[in-house]
């Protein structure tokens, strides 16, 4: 370093409650990285210092919440970057502090179901990270320790050992590239991004060169240089900092690997049958080792939510507990176990009664399931004919079967820019054409709408070397870039044009502010078309045109856009934060940015009806449309598509198969004019009138021939058959509103039948349950005598009305009539019965 290079330094404090740890500081090494001036962090507090361009050397540095640090910079360049790091540290810090994963419960319940209390079943407790039920076979998995280099091992000549290390970085760097593209879910994009700054990590890379230096081979300077980073992050302070211990021991072992070959792979843990994985610690290399389809849960002793395992399980949908004590010595291999990770604990050897009582959870669940899936597979409308198309929202062609299995009637939202990250260039023209035309032809015939590259904002992508922002979110993102990167978006656009000719593609525009950007757009397709006509290049001439609504400005020209375009699509994730001036991913404003308060849906009704004025279509997407709360408020609005999830999409057909859009019409009109956002939300939840009424019997809250050997069994049969039907989404509620009675006095009626009832507001719809139990069971009747008949009536808290008050009372009284009971034991279906008691009730 020459002594003209220009030097600065500044100081700040650390606001990360979790110090700065591996997402952080993968993020500060990436601003720093794009920078030739030599950028050093100290740690005031315990005198550490640390390049700012390597995350692990950040991370060792071991910057806990409140710790004063300097950050020096010396090179030419040394202006911007500390312009840069400066508004990172001020502005864009706190995001990356925003958990990944939280405990799906987090206290735990830490106590078993009603049902097994009393029993001898014997279980261990722990923190649920992901909830479900799992059951099968144990498999104990060890934790992984490093290859040991082969002793005493010659290095034959410094430079081959660099180079097999270089490979075995470029192989390991690719690989996790590769799956970076793949994977399109947050969580798992920002583990990768973290476990590809540790493999491309400069400090790391030093260390590994200066010991194959000093004539190590290659194995053992990545072994010894990783054993020394170890260190330093196990004996951090944070609990948080040491275990991303196990992201860097992940990265050096698959170094290590590509290194040594075949013989150094580790022991793999091969499932045979369905299996539950219990393991005092887990790497992410050792959970996508595991085979997924049968791996049914995970049971951990050491680790906490915010390891990257876990994480990872969480976003494949894996039930898993950690923080079981004891797990590895109380639990044996080849046990049968149950995980219960709704509520929080893990029976290691499962009894008849165990096997009994999850047997029926997984029964309800599949049922539920599948009553859910007949909802997905039918045309979305509301319950008096008005159709709502509800799309899915995806970001690989890969999606779109399993999106239209979920009942996806049509691709609302294909996210392309997820083509565009993870690579040193922007995808050619072939690789683009192919993905869009096999995501048309996976659509069979239903539309595609991809909208053109989202980059920008919160979506860095490198090779394209977009400036550093103050602001990033109001700044130099989506349609405003594609000017200056005219050729990479002409690319883009022949390649969906191309695809256009093999099904239904509409073209979709983001972050437009103004028709000045619409008409460049125009002008560019219409310049393309006619460069495809000339090669004679098939495309469809009409394909539709439409843009986003996120920026607010868009709202007030609505009249001269629709003479420019087909479509539009309003994005309420970034349109609500744009109306409101309050960043979403700032938690100290978010909740302003309130998607039901009734000045933004007085905006929403202005801009749809404003396009409907003038018979244009539009659609929204965003996470007000996946709610199934807000449903009311955009069948209020007269939409024609929500694009949401596919996991979502049955739940929405379900619920929107209830409502009247009449009463959802006059609900907005009502949620509009209220002053407060905390009367449109009360308004949501108490509103009767939204929904079609519906009857209190219903042929799937009826069992006849039932199975339960107890009243503990049969009164959660019956709740059971309510949430299958819909009419609950939480059974763990109704049954303890119900046993609240039962505690103080019996509902057995006598004469061997009991009516069992409460009054919450997690029954969705007033009902009422009838049980007919094939041996009858002991209720505590007035009679001393057992029950045989159970019907249950189960309503509203809020929305009891003296009427249904009223049903209960008429039906206590035909039960005194002995030949209404007996009628009530002979009737031999569902249809029937619902007949008789409807007409005894006048229901």
């Amino acid at each position: 370093m020459t002594q003209d290079l220009r030097t600065s330094e500044f100081q700040f404090l650390c606001s990360l409650a979790a110090g700065i740890h591996a997402r952080p500081a993968s993020q500060l090494a990436e601003v720093a990285s794009s920078f030739a001036a030599e950028c050093v962090l100290t740690n005031l507090a315990n005198g550490s210092i640390a390049n700012l361009k390597s995350p692990l050397s950040i991370i060792a540095a071991n910057v806990k919440a409140g710790d004063a640090c300097t950050i020096r910079i010396c090179g030419n360049d040394e202006v911007a970057a500390e312009a840069a790091l400066r508004k990172f540290i001020e502005i864009d810090f706190l995001k990356c502090d925003e958990p990944l994963a939280v405990s799906a419960n987090g206290n735990g319940a830490r106590t078993l179901p009603r049902f097994l209390k009393g029993s001898d079943v014997t279980c261990y407790f722990g923190h649920p990270a992901n909830r479900g039920i799992g059951q099968g076979r144990v498999v104990m998995v060890a934790s992984s320790a490093l290859p040991k280099p082969i002793d005493r091992e010659v290095a034959s000549d410094p430079l081959q050992e660099q180079q097999r290390v270089a490979r075995a970085f470029a192989l390991v760097q690719s690989r996790l590239a590769e799956m970076l593209a793949r994977h399109t879910s947050r969580v798992e994009q920002e583990i990768l991004k973290a476990h590809l700054s540790i493999a491309s990590d400069v400090s790391l890379a030093d260390e590994i060169k200066k010991r194959i230096a000093r004539g190590q081979s290659a194995g053992q300077a990545v072994a010894e240089a990783g054993e020394f980073f170890l260190t330093r992050l196990r004996q951090s302070e944070s609990a948080y900092i040491r275990e991303r211990a196990l992201d860097l021991h992940d990265i050096l072992q698959q170094l290590l690997q590509h290194i040594y070959g075949p013989k150094f792979q580790p022991e793999q843990v091969a499932l045979k049958e369905p299996s539950i994985a219990v393991a005092q610690t887990l790497s992410p290399q050792q959970l996508l080792a595991l085979d997924t389809k049968l791996l049914q849960a995970l049971v951990l002793e050491a680790a906490s939510t915010t390891t990257h395992a876990v994480i990872l399980a969480r976003s494949l949908g894996i039930p898993t507990l950690v923080g079981v004590n004891d797990a590895l010595a109380a639990i044996s291999a080849m046990d049968e176990a149950v995980v219960d990770a709704n509520r929080g604990f893990v029976v290691p050897r499962s009894n008849e009664l165990v096997r009994r009582f999850y047997e029926r959870e997984s029964a309800t669940l599949q049922r539920r399931s599948k009553a859910l899936a007949r909802f997905g597979k039918a045309r979305a409308s509301t319950a008096d004919g008005w159709k709502l198309e509800v799309a899915a929202n995806v970001a690989s062609a890969e999606e779109l079967i399993p999106a239209f299995e979920k009942g996806a009637e049509g691709i609302g939202l294909f996210r392309t820019e997820m083509l565009f990250v993870a690579r040193d260039s922007a995808p050619l023209e072939e690789e683009q054409f192919s993905v869009y035309v096999q995501a048309v032809k996976a659509a069979g015939g239903r539309t595609v709408i991809l909208r053109t590259v989202d980059i920008g904002g919160d979506k860095r992508v490198p090779h394209l070397h977009l400036p550093q922002e103050s602001n990033p979110f109001l700044g130099y993102r989506g349609v405003r870039i594609y000017q200056e990167h005219e050729a990479l978006i002409r690319t883009q656009i022949r390649a969906i044009l191309r695809a256009s000719a093999f099904g239904p593609i509409k073209l979709m525009v983001p972050m437009v502010s103004s028709l000045e950007e619409v008409l460049w757009i125009k002008k560019l397709i219409a310049t393309i078309k006619q460069e495809l006509k000339a090669v004679a290049i098939g495309f469809d001439a009409n394909i539709p045109l439409g843009i986003m609504i996120e920026v607010p400005s868009v709202a007030f020209i609505i009249d001269q856009l629709c003479r420019e375009l087909d479509f539009f699509s309003i994005g309420t994730n970034d349109l609500s934060q744009y109306f409101f001036a309050a960043d979403r991913e700032n938690d100290k404003v978010a909740a302003l940015a309130r998607v039901t308060h009734p000045s933004f849906l007085r905006f929403l009704k202005q801009i749809v009806d404003e396009i409907h004025r003038v018979g244009k279509w539009v659609g929204l997407c965003g996470e007000m449309g996946s709610d199934v709360r807000n449903l009311p408020l955009l069948v209020g609005l007269q939409l024609d598509e929500i694009s949401v999830a596919a996991s979502e999409i049955a739940r929405l057909k379900e619920k929107l198969s209830r409502l009247s859009a009449s009463g959802c019409r006059k609900s907005l009109t009502k949620a509009i004019g209220h002053k407060l956002v905390s009367e449109v939300d009360n308004l949501l939840q108490h509103n009767p009138s939204v929904q079609v009424e519906q009857p209190l019997l219903d042929q799937g809250t009826i069992v006849l021939e039932a199975q339960s050997h107890s009243k503990q069994e049969a009164i959660r049969e019956i709740i059971d058959a309510f949430y299958v039907a819909g009419r609950t989404e939480d059974p763990e509620a109704v049954e303890d509103a119900i046993w609240a009675r039962e505690t103080v006095y019996s509902t057995g009626l006598g004469y061997s039948f009991a009516i069992p009832h409460c009054k919450t507001d997690a029954i969705a719809i007033d009902s009422i349950g009838v049980l007919r139990l094939k041996t009858p069971v002991e209720w505590g009747a007035l009679d001393h005598q057992p029950v045989r008949m159970v019907i249950l009536l189960a309503l509203r808290e809020s929305e009891a009305d003296s009427k249904h008050l009223q049903v209960f009372s008429k039906l206590a009284r035909k039960l005194m009539n002995e030949e209404f009971r007996n009628r009530l034991l002979e009737l031999a279906d569902t249809a029937a019965l619902i007949s008789f008691l409807s007409n005894k009730l006048d229901l």
